[in-house]
Parts: structure tokens; sequence; C-alpha cells
């Protein structure tokens, strides 16, 4: 199935006198360790950095986030779920660790199990982050509810802080010709002016991670923007970021897995009953957002009546997530009326994301 999302909604937050400044947070990783003994990765993805706000008698640590996984033969992590965390007491977005774990490559040819990885969150104040860190973090797909404190400080020597006003001509970066690893993310932040006659000035990169090639796309797209005539402004900024050119295939389901039941009229899902599936709306977010496809299976039963009950994952990769999304859509599932049900219906949901065009 293929999937189309809608950009993350804009989270406001109003902010009590009786919360601290916000904070950026990095989960840092800790070793890997595959049956007690330590494993170096041949690429460790990193999640991506977001933002926090905390009440000032919030604690200022949390636990370290454990995650559990085995590595294939491919060296892909799989099999990756996320451990039960205590709530520190306010909410940090830790939606990237299993996806940023999954686009990690080990060596091929080595597969493991009971393998374990821990992350930190590494909390640094807005007010004194360096520039450097704050650009990456508002370049981030969804950086965090302190997005607003971010942004007070980055543009706090312009007068552009709502923005250059209407637009009248906006461009963007031709991003299916930069190369960009799957499961992967280059960034480019920018400043620029914008004259009296609504025409860009200036622009220029002051943060990115890397990328010359989307970096120089950026500049050329923002010269290119119009905006409605009005007063002049200085100090404006906007950011791109580009992902991986292609999805990250779902690991193969493997040829002893259950087979689909589908055929069964006992066992067939009515569609019209799990259309999330179908739309797009069930697939994970945090991994559509590092375009990581995977698979679930599902087994279930239904009732003479057609109700689904009974349902439970039977695998899901790479991650445990899927199996959740999917097992959470087929449980409001139904089929037709029959005279006694069945008992063992499995169910294949391949979650698949649209191929992109490889750069040249």
């Amino acid at each position: 199935m293929f999937v189309s999302l809608p950009p993350p909604p804009v989270q406001n937050v109003v902010r009590e006198s009786a919360q601290r400044p916000g904070d950026i947070v990095r989960l840092a990783p800790g070793k890997i360790l595959c049956a007690g003994e330590p494993v170096t990765p041949v690429h460790l993805e990193t999640p991506f950095t977001t933002s926090v706000l905390r009440n000032r008698e919030a604690a200022t640590q949390a636990a370290p986030y454990a995650l559990r996984f085995a590595i294939d033969a491919d060296g892909r992590a799989v099999d990756i779920q996320v451990d039960p965390h205590p709530f520190p007491g306010f909410y940090i977005d830790t939606d990237d660790l299993a996806p940023a774990l999954a686009a990690s490559r080990f060596a091929a040819g080595m597969p493991r199990q009971t393998c374990s990885i821990a992350y930190t969150a590494e909390f640094v104040p807005i007010t004194d982050a360096p520039l450097a860190l704050l650009y990456e973090t508002a370049s981030a797909p969804v950086p965090g509810i302190a997005t607003r404190e971010i942004y007070e400080r980055l543009n706090a020597d312009g007068d552009c802080a709502r923005g250059p006003g209407s637009p009248r001509r906006l461009n963007y970066p031709n991003f299916e010709t930069i190369a960009q690893a799957s499961g992967t993310r280059s960034w480019s932040f920018l400043r620029f002016d914008v004259d009296a006659a609504g025409h860009t000035r200036n622009v220029h990169v002051v943060g990115a991670s890397g990328s010359a090639a989307l970096d120089v796309a950026s500049v050329r797209a923002l010269r290119g923007n119009l905006y409605a005539p009005g007063k002049a402004l200085h100090g404006c900024t906007f950011h791109f970021y580009r992902l991986g050119n292609q999805p990250i295939a779902a690991p193969s389901i493997p040829a002893d897995a259950p087979k689909d039941s589908g055929a069964l009229p006992a066992c067939a899902i009515d569609p019209k009953t799990v259309r999330p599936l179908y739309t797009g709306e069930a697939y994970p977010r945090p991994f559509a957002a590092r375009r990581i496809e995977g698979y679930a299976i599902i087994g279930f039963d239904t009732a003479p009546w057609g109700a689904v009950g009974n349902v439970r994952v039977l695998a899901a990769e790479p991650a445990a997530t899927f199996g959740s999304a999917a097992s959470r859509v087929i449980s409001s599932g139904s089929v037709a009326e029959s005279d006694v049900g069945h008992r063992g219906c499995v169910v294949r949901v391949q979650f698949r994301l649209p191929q992109a065009t490889p750069a040249e």
C-alpha cells in the first residue's frame, strides 16, 4: 500500500511562569551489546534532536531509553523493541529512536541475537546552546515543543520574526537531483533579507549538515523568492531538509512465516472497515519520516456475526511498532457473517512508501 502523509501539526504551547526556559535534547547512544559482547556498527544513525519545556520543579534528568533488537545477515537491525520507560515528569519526543536504529548498519554476514542499546537524554538550555545546535534542531522534521523559544533566539538580531510577509513566488530545491543515503537526512539553515520591493537579498547558509549540493540548491531557491512589497526586513530565516532518495525496504518475510488466510470467506476482512491501512493513516509516522518500510503478520479470530477478536501480532519487522499499528486497525475490522466464524485467521500487512526518483 502507498502512503502520502501530511506534515505534522504545529504544536502551540502556552508558556507558564513556572516553566524553565526550553532545552534542546540530544539522545546520545551508548554501547551496543549482543549477548553481552560489544558490537561496533558500520554506521549508527543519530536520532533527530528535539526540544522540551519543563516546569521548574520537574526532574533535571531522564532515565536512559533502552532498545532491544537483533542483527540479521544483511547487517540490519531487526526485531526492534523499545523497553518501557518511566515518565520523567515532562514530555520528550523519542519517536525517532527505533527508526534511527533501523536506519543504522552493521557488518553483513554476522547475524546476532539479544542485542541492546541505551540512549541518554542530554539537555542543553536554549539560552546557552551553540547556534549550530539550534540550527540543527530547528531543521528537524519535528523540532519539538520549544520551537518558539528556538526561533526567538535565532531571530533576536533581526526584525523578521514574523516572517517576510505574504509570498508572491516561492521556490524549493530540486530535491530529486540531490543524492541522500536511505534513512538519513541532510539540512540547510539560511538567513536572508527582503528589500522594499519584496526581493530576497544576502541569502546565505548559516548552518548545515554538510551536503554541499543541498546548500547550493537552497540558496538558489531562496534567491528566487518574491514577497509582497512593504517594509524592508533583515535577518529572515528559512530551512530545507532532504530525506533519503529511496525507501529502505522491509526485511524479507521468512518462508516459514504464517500465510495469509484472506482467501477464506470467514477470514476476509472487509477493506472498508480497515481504511487506515489503505489511506496511509496507520503508517507509523516516525518510520515514514526516515522512509523506512515494514510489515506485520497479524493473527485473529472471527465470530459468526462478523466481529474480529483475539487480535495478536505474530511477526513485525523491522520494529514492533509496525505490529502495533497494524493490530490496532485490524481490531476494528469485520468480516462477512458466517455460520461458525473461524479461529486462526492470518493477515499480512505491508507498509510501503512511494518510490523516489534517484538523484542524478
